[in-house]
């Protein structure tokens, strides 16, 4: 007979919270126990933990004669919800775990990041030396002392539910210093093969005159002060790199990069956003493909940039190149300029060596604030073409427009623009001297010589 007391409630919540933070407890003090990877495989045993409360149930009202509840409440039903999604987010975490191993997933309601810096003792390193610094997943610094040694400081860092879990990973990625023939290699040790992903900054400290390479899979890259070669790469991050003595060679793959004040030649290839070099005593050369603004600035000798969009050379630029999505500025080029691209418009300043351009599907803008002195070509598909020059200026001019018109402000008798049938015309000289040549050709915009006071 039943007591009164009303209908006795299910013992299944109460059970299955105990179930949960039986598991929460054993991913924070045991993580090495790969909890996802159980849940994966054994999540039908839910299944099981549920038929056996409601039998337990069942026999319990059988031997009290209590009142018997709802075959599944709704409380049930929410809180089964929730240990599904829960116990599934574990074993998704550690399905990405085994496969990206290099991917920061760490996951868990108890997990913190936790810190630990190893100072590694001081080497002695002769002038000249080379310094290799590699880490999987890291950043690298490198700044110049007064000594003549290396000195490495290891910053790790690594997410675990307390700080000895993450300590003993840690702990199981030393950072070592090799001696090589010519110098010394700095890397961790094992820190791919770590349960948990462990990352490890480097913070180096070497004497002026070496030369470094650098390698990060994940991390960005700073290097001051360097009179040797400096060679870096990342997979993923970014550089910084400034005051260099001599060469300077980066690959990317994604990030940006900054560089200045280069004695030697500047080489960036690979794939990045924004990219920014300036005061070049050498060559500049990028290769490959950036889609983030570009910007060049003052480069000695020769600025080379080629991408499958664009190919341009430019000789002694003392002032600046800059690509974005749909534009190029150039200005101030004290040597020749070779510009070819499509699909851009094109700004043009003070070239004072010869000019060959060549875009399409877009307009292109030269304006020379001194006489040109050199050839001048522009071949252009689909696009107006304006040239602003100096009324003191003398040159001879062949400008042809296919379905388009020519605009003249040099008009005299010797030089008339010709538009008829749908071709603008313009042939003849200018000035009272012999001049260079200058040559444009379009289809489907006009042409316009502007002339300047």
């Amino acid at each position: 007979m039943s007591n009164g007391g009303g209908a006795r409630k299910s013992i299944t919540s109460g059970l299955l919270l105990i179930a949960l933070g039986t598991i929460l407890l054993l991913y924070r003090f045991e993580p090495g126990l790969h909890i996802g990877h159980i849940i994966r495989f054994y999540w039908p045993l839910l299944l099981v933990f549920w038929g056996v409360s409601k039998l337990v149930d069942h026999l319990i009202l059988n031997k009290t004669g209590e009142s018997r509840t709802a075959p599944v409440r709704a409380g049930e039903v929410v809180l089964l919800i929730f240990a599904i999604f829960l116990l599934g987010a574990y074993g998704f975490h550690d399905w990405l775990h085994t496969k990206y191993p290099d991917m920061n997933i760490e996951f868990g309601p108890f997990s913190q990041q936790f810190t630990l810096n190893k100072e590694m003792p001081s080497q002695p390193i002769p002038a000249g030396a080379h310094v290799t610094l590699k880490t999987g997943r890291g950043n690298i610094t490198v700044h110049t002392g007064d000594e003549n040694t290396l000195s490495v400081t290891a910053n790790m860092s690594a997410r675990g539910t307390t700080e000895s879990n993450a300590d003993e990973a840690m702990n199981q990625v030393p950072v070592v210093v090799e001696k090589t023939s010519d110098g010394y290699t700095v890397h961790p040790v094992n820190q791919s093969n770590s349960d948990t992903q462990v990352s490890v900054d480097l913070d180096v400290e070497v004497p002026k005159s070496v030369s470094i390479t650098a390698n990060s899979d994940r991390g960005d890259i700073s290097i001051a002060g360097i009179s040797g070669v400096v060679a870096a790469s990342t997979q993923k991050g970014n550089f910084d790199i400034h005051d260099s003595g001599s060469d300077v060679n980066v690959d990317m793959q994604s990030g940006d990069a900054r560089i200045s004040d280069v004695a030697g030649n500047v080489h960036i290839t690979g794939h990045g956003k924004e990219v920014e070099v300036a005061d070049v005593a050498g060559n500049a050369t990028l290769e490959g493909d950036f889609y983030g603004p570009v910007h060049l600035r003052n480069v000695t000798k020769m600025t080379r940039y080629a991408t499958p969009r664009d190919t341009m050379t430019v000789v002694n630029m003392t002032g600046r190149l800059e690509l974005d999505s749909d534009s190029i500025q150039v200005s101030d080029v004290a040597g020749a300029a070779n510009l070819v691209t499509h699909n851009r418009d094109l700004e043009v300043e003070n070239v004072a060596g010869r000019l060959d351009i060549v875009d399409t599907h877009a307009s292109v803008t030269v304006r020379c604030s001194e006489p040109v002195k050199q050839d001048l070509s522009i071949t252009n598909d689909s696009g107006s073409v304006d040239l602003t020059l100096p009324s003191s200026s003398s040159f001879e001019v062949a400008a042809v427009s296919k379905g388009g018109e020519i605009d003249n402000d040099f008009e005299t008798s010797s030089l008339k623009a010709v538009n008829e049938a749908d071709t603008g015309k313009l042939n003849g000289k200018f000035g009272t001297q012999q001049g260079p040549k200058i040559t444009i050709t379009t289809s489907y915009g006009t042409i316009s010589l502007h002339k300047s006071s």
